[in-house]
């Protein structure tokens, strides 16, 4: 017994010995007859295939483990043989499912694809397509379904989720319990919604059989769609319900998540702080260091005062000297200008030849002015008419 089929085996939950002989049988005719079952077996093979590849138990053919992917052929049918119920027979139709599914890629569209996987654009495949116009009219396509025999490699999405990406300096850390079980909520939210979609699909075709049985006024056939409607507009509440817990609690999942992020920043932030702090110095070393700064700016100061000092004692003035000379430069600017005054009315008095009453004059109050050979004018000392200064 290969190490696979252990620990197939020893899934007591999924693999219980009442049901091994349905899990190895060619189950696929069930897809018509008892589709629960089918379901389940399919869903019991999927699940136990993800788990051993997380595992390390599912291997190449040329030995290699496989964590996020499948390998198809001889190799895997011979690993899952057992001796008293054979081979799995409808492993084929597993795999197909899962692909419809989106659970399953094959490898070469996973690598090829221009959108993200993640998303659901990648299910518009020819092959989801037909299977579908298969079973609309009641027929199963065998030849679809892949070949086992063939070597075929297929990634697995739900692994594929809880990948943990490193540089390559980390340490590589092992996929936790937690990763297993977000990955698992997050299977079972993609499983409800694939049965809402399937119920709301179902509620639409029952609402059309029963209108058309109305309009061929077939009572009977009317009341079963209707009911059959009923039944999965329930059904269809009660996934939705579901739908939304499973979506809070991930919702609350993320949240958690989102605060050991926050607070793993805010302890780094301060170990970084701490370090720089310590750094800086206690508050004493930075007062020391903030006193040394002003004593060093006052010698500054000091030396620049010094300074300006020598230079004012090089170029000392004696004020008392620059007044005498300011007076004498004022004094002699005055009598210039009375000079030029008395130039100006000698040449007046000349033109007019009007003979001078000195009498007269002073009882005016008029000054004479001497030029030092005789008196040539008069000038009055205040204005005589309208703040006007004549001369004679």
């Amino acid at each position: 017994m290969s190490d696979l089929l252990r620990f197939i085996l020893s899934q007591q939950d999924q693999f219980r010995r009442a049901r091994l002989p349905s899990l190895f049988s060619d189950f696929t005719t069930q897809r018509q007859t008892n589709p629960n079952g089918y379901a389940a077996n399919v869903k019991t093979w999927e699940d136990v295939l993800y788990k051993a590849a997380q595992a390390g138990l599912i291997t190449a053919q040329d030995g290699h483990i496989c964590r996020l992917s499948l390998e198809t052929g001889p190799h895997l049918l011979q690993e899952l043989e057992s001796k008293e119920w054979g081979r799995p027979l409808a492993l084929n139709a597993v795999i197909s499912e899962a692909i419809t599914r989106g659970r399953m890629i094959p490898c070469h569209d996973f690598i090829s694809s221009p959108n993200s996987l993640f998303s659901r654009r990648w299910i518009d495949l020819p092959w989801r397509f037909v299977s579908w116009s298969l079973e609309q009219i009641g027929l199963q396509s065998q030849e679809l379904m892949p070949n086992l025999r063939t070597p075929k490699q297929f990634v697995l999405m739900p692994n594929v989720e809880v990948v943990r990406l490193a540089a390559p300096e980390d340490v590589l850390l092992p996929i936790s319990k937690e990763d297993r079980e977000i990955a698992s909520l997050k299977s079972l939210m993609y499983d409800i919604s694939e049965q809402i979609a399937s119920l709301e699909t179902r509620i639409t075709a029952l609402r059309e059989q029963s209108q058309k049985a109305v309009a061929h006024k077939n009572r009977s056939s009317a009341l079963a769609a209707l009911r059959s409607k009923k039944m999965a507009e329930s059904a269809l509440a009660r996934r939705n319900d579901t739908l939304f817990q499973l979506e809070e609690i991930y919702g609350k999942i993320e949240q958690a998540s989102d605060n050991i992020t926050l607070v793993q920043a805010m302890k780094g932030s301060t170990e970084v702080l701490r370090g720089l702090n310590a750094r800086v110095g206690s508050t004493q070393d930075v007062e020391d260091a903030l006193n040394s700064l002003k004593e060093e700016m006052g010698n500054v100061e000091d030396v620049s005062t010094t300074i300006n000092q020598v230079g004012q004692e090089t170029n000392t003035v004696d004020e008392d000297e620059v007044d005498v000379e300011l007076d004498t430069l004022m004094r002699e600017r005055i009598e210039g200008e009375e000079e030029k005054a008395a130039e100006e009315t000698k040449r007046r008095l000349a033109n007019l030849h009007t003979p001078v009453d000195v009498k007269q004059v002073l009882a005016h109050g008029l000054r004479m002015v001497d030029d030092g050979e005789r008196t040539t004018a008069l000038v009055a000392s205040e204005p005589l008419v309208d703040g006007e200064t004549h001369f004679l």
